[in-house]
């Protein structure tokens, strides 16, 4: 499967998924890596971790370009790993490099902060 939704609570790939995220979903964080990227793997890990924490307040996909080049390109993906962050249905960012787990929870704190449920505030001091 090329597009998987990761965290909290595993899902078969959502409707916005099968058609290429042509329906933005509201906020997620849309993660892009491939099979072949060292970064990735490290990369990968930090992800998950925090969509464990996050639970359903943001939903975190993980799209592996190779298989799904139009929706890396649609995202202007042209390196991995990369990050897209969107938030009430628009892109409000995006980086194309590694982000270690503090990089990562500054982004997520600035953007999504208010979307956090208590658990997660508590988790992440």
């Amino acid at each position: 499967m090329a597009v998987k939704l990761i965290g909290a609570k595993l899902r078969k790939m959502s409707k916005m998924i099968k058609n290429n995220l042509d329906i933005m979903p509201g906020n997620a964080v849309l993660y892009f890596d491939n099979d072949w990227c060292a970064q990735c793997y490290s990369e990968t890990n930090v992800v998950k971790e925090f969509a464990q924490i996050v639970g359903d307040a943001v939903h975190f996909y993980e799209i592996n370009v190779n298989e799904k080049p139009k929706l890396a390109t649609k995202f202007a993906v042209w390196s991995a790993p990369s990050i897209v962050l969107i938030k009430n249905g628009h892109k409000v960012d995006q980086f194309n490099k590694f982000l270690d787990r503090n990089q990562f929870k500054t982004l997520f704190d600035y953007y999504f902060s208010a979307l956090k449920s208590k658990e997660v505030k508590e988790h992440a001091r």
